[in-house]
């Protein structure tokens, strides 16, 4: 039986050296440890045979890591992949080995701070509050309900653009994350505190979420004013809109003046802008 295993290790072996020699060519950097098995004809498929192991430190480097190009099976350049090190927040990802964070959304690495700047000004403690954040900042591109971001997650009161300049309100959040959309939203990803387990006291900041309602200071359809948790604001209706605590008024009247809610008193989700970083911004949502 010994004879018969040995045989067979052997066979597998020699296999696998004329595959390797067959594909040499197809070897992302060169590198033997990760040959491709040819699928017929001589073609190099997308099996890999193995990937070169890390270091007995744990770090993962190969001879391309350092080059300034994105090659092999780097995910962005000199990072990610089963070779190189891992990528830093805001680079591409196919998987969550290839992020620093260990969390790989939407092809970007991202992590559990939720505010696109990774500093939180409200629900604190990531591991209190893993799925929702208070993220102050500002945007130029009106309106509460755009989702898609402009700038490219660089807005925030501590990010690459404070002032909002070109960034839409989707900006804000990390990704991975959203404008927390209903109270329902608030109080399920606050593990039920809402709005009074925020820690935002002495701000003098309202963060907003998407909900609107059609008047009255009533949480519903429609799109007249904005509603969220916060130190400033009116206070919305209760049977509507709790676990939220307040909401903007007419034409964000009582909002901090960073905030601006168009001319139509009946549709300031729609035109919110907000003019600099400080006074707030909005709840995000991990997804």
């Amino acid at each position: 039986m010994d004879a018969l295993l040995e045989a067979r290790r052997l066979a597998t072996s020699s296999a696998i050296l004329l595959v390797a020699g067959l594909c040499a060519a197809c070897a992302p950097d060169g590198d033997p440890a990760r040959w491709q098995y040819p699928p017929g004809d001589g073609d190099c498929g997308s099996l890999e045979v193995d990937a070169a192991p890390a270091s007995e430190s744990g770090v993962r480097s190969g001879p391309s890591c350092a080059n300034g190009v994105k090659d092999g099976d780097e995910t962005a350049v000199d990072c990610g992949g089963r070779v190189c090190p891992p990528c830093a927040n805001g680079r591409a990802c196919a998987a969550p080995r290839d992020c620093a964070s260990g969390v790989c959304a939407e092809g970007k690495c991202t992590n559990d701070a939720g505010c696109s700047d990774a500093t939180r000004e409200g629900f604190v403690s990531t591991v209190a509050f893993p799925a929702i954040a208070a993220c102050a900042g500002a945007w130029s591109i009106p309106g509460l309900g755009i989702t898609t971001p402009a700038c490219d997650h660089a807005a925030g009161n501590s990010g690459a653009n404070p002032t909002g300049k070109g960034c839409s309100v989707a900006d804000l959040c990390q990704v991975g994350w959203r404008i927390c959309e209903t109270p329902a939203a608030v109080a399920t990803k606050s593990g039920g505190g809402g709005c009074a387990s925020s820690g935002i006291a002495g701000q003098s900041a309202f963060f907003a979420v998407r909900q609107s309602g059609s008047g009255n200071a009533a949480c519903g359809p429609g799109t007249n004013d904005l509603f969220g948790c916060g130190d400033v604001g009116d206070p919305p209706d209760a049977a509507t809109c709790a676990p939220l605590n307040r909401f903007s008024n007419n034409l964000c009247s009582a909002l901090p003046p960073t905030w601006a809610c168009g001319t139509n008193s009946a549709d300031e989700q729609t035109h919110a802008t907000k003019t600099a970083s400080t006074g707030g911004g909005v709840l995000c949502c991990r997804d």
